[in-house]
């Protein structure tokens, strides 16, 4: 279950007669920046393959291991027409059969375009593992590149430039995106060797083609973080789930955020004994996606001191959790404890905070008038960073949150019920969990404008 776009979907199984097939269900989202649509959009379709695994094990001890990509147009239900293989199939690093406490699964999936970007992760029993990043151009069906690192995440930003996340090893070639070695498949299992970090970097690569389709391998500029911050136990790029450039506005929309105008935020844990002063314990990086280039030729590093200035540092609670950025608007959640001698279990608070400079002078003009949106207790305050004023917007939840997504027009919040009674939030009508089910509660800024029948 989560958020692509404007639309929510959901996969699950679904008992049948003598078999069991995956349900793909797609719902769309309300948007008030749009003509109000007479109803909106759901569609349903009966998958013959499960849908949440893509990488497939081999019987043979010394075969690969491969990933599949399925290209479907979920309009008509079929293979996707411009797709030069819907059925792509392409092979990892990695070979045999994992041994127990081992395993291979997908990480993160992104298209835009033509490009379709798919990492998938190594994770042994220990807890360490090794991610591999794979670049595909889905219409001619080419590899372009492939990167390999122990800890890696990227964000598609265009459909020629990838920006990619990561923590090499001090060994490793400087923004090489390549295998780093760090590891060893032996007949009992891979071995991950313990080796000295840098500091993590952030990478920026331009994917261009030639004039005969042919792929030609990007330039990259690395942009390093701190040398005292090579001892983070965490890093992670925040997608940014706003329009991007190449995607034109949909038809009846009444505004839009300007894409160029789009951030990009990496969030940071620090282990309590190497925590830099005057940080909280997670961070997060924020800087104007317009700030970040690609190199003109072959390799560049960029150091801290040289591009700090553009950056904006935040520290979030210890607890802070689901870091989503849309636009320029980046929102988290933190579960709260109750007290001692309060009946209720734990609760979130939901933290929103808008980066738009010009969000501040607008907050003040509608103080007298009602809010233009509000759940349970809403609070909004301003909140001053070197110098500029935003806005933060602070919600309370009754509910113990899971996971939240966010788009330019709302909030999906999910949580977990322990109640056997509860149906999935009317998403599975066929059947109900008796461990628990997952609620969504959908909130969305704006005002509905009713229009006569």
């Amino acid at each position: 279950m989560g958020v692509s776009g404007n639309y929510l979907y959901q996969a699950a199984q679904v008992p049948l007669p003598n078999q069991s097939l995956w349900c793909l269900r797609i719902y769309e989202l309300r948007c008030f920046r749009r003509t109000p649509q007479r109803g909106l959009y759901f569609h349903q379709y009966l998958i013959t393959f499960e849908i949440r695994k893509v990488i497939h094990f081999p019987s043979q001890q010394n075969s690969p291991v491969f990933g599949v990509l399925h290209f479907r147009d979920l309009r008509v239900d079929h293979d996707h027409r411009e797709a030069a293989q819907p059925r792509l199939q392409y092979r990892t690093e990695w070979w045999g059969v994992t041994p127990p406490g081992e395993r291979v699964s997908i990480h993160q999936v992104q298209v835009c375009g033509s490009l379709v970007a798919l990492s998938t992760r190594l994770e042994l029993e220990d807890g360490e593992g090794i991610t591999e990043l794979a670049l595909f151009n889905w219409r001619t069906g080419s590899a372009l590149r492939t990167f390999t690192c122990d800890t890696l995440t990227f964000d598609l930003v265009s459909d020629t430039r990838v920006v990619v996340v990561c923590q090499p090893d001090d060994d490793e070639e400087h923004s090489s995106g390549s295998s780093s070695s760090s590891y060893e498949q032996r007949p009992d299992g891979f071995y991950i060797y313990d080796k000295g970090k840098r500091s993590p970097q952030i990478s920026v690569y331009e994917i261009c083609h030639g004039p005969e389709r042919s792929p030609i391998l990007p330039c990259a500029r690395s942009y390093e973080f701190p040398e005292c911050w090579r001892a983070v136990s965490f890093v992670q790029l925040c997608p940014n789930t706003s329009a991007k450039m190449i995607s034109p506005p949909a038809p009846g929309t009444l505004f839009d955020n300007d894409p160029r105008l789009r951030l990009i935020a990496v969030t940071l844990d620090f282990p309590l004994h190497s925590k830099p002063r005057g940080f909280s314990r997670k961070v997060v990086v924020v800087i104007d996606e317009s700030r970040l280039v690609p190199a003109d030729d072959g390799e560049e590093v960029v150091r801290w001191p040289d591009w700090q200035e553009y950056c904006m540092i935040l520290n979030l609670p210890d607890q802070a959790d689901g870091v989503q950025l849309c636009g320029r608007r980046l929102v988290f959640f933190e579960n709260v404890q109750k007290s001692a001698g309060s009946s209720q279990g734990p609760s979130s608070r939901v933290h929103s905070l808008d980066l738009d400079p010009h969000t501040a002078p607008y907050l003040w003009s509608l103080a007298r008038q009602s809010p233009p949106w509000r759940w349970q207790a809403s609070v909004s305050t301003v909140f001053v960073h070197r110098g500029s004023r935003f806005v933060r917007t602070s919600t309370s939840n009754t509910h113990n949150l899971t996971w939240m997504d966010v788009t330019e027009d709302g909030l999906i919040l999910y949580h977990v019920r322990l109640c056997a009674d509860v149906a999935l939030a009317s998403l599975t009508p066929f059947h109900k969990e008796r461990e628990g089910q997952t609620g969504v509660r959908i909130l969305t800024f704006g005002q509905e404008i009713r229009t006569p029948p």
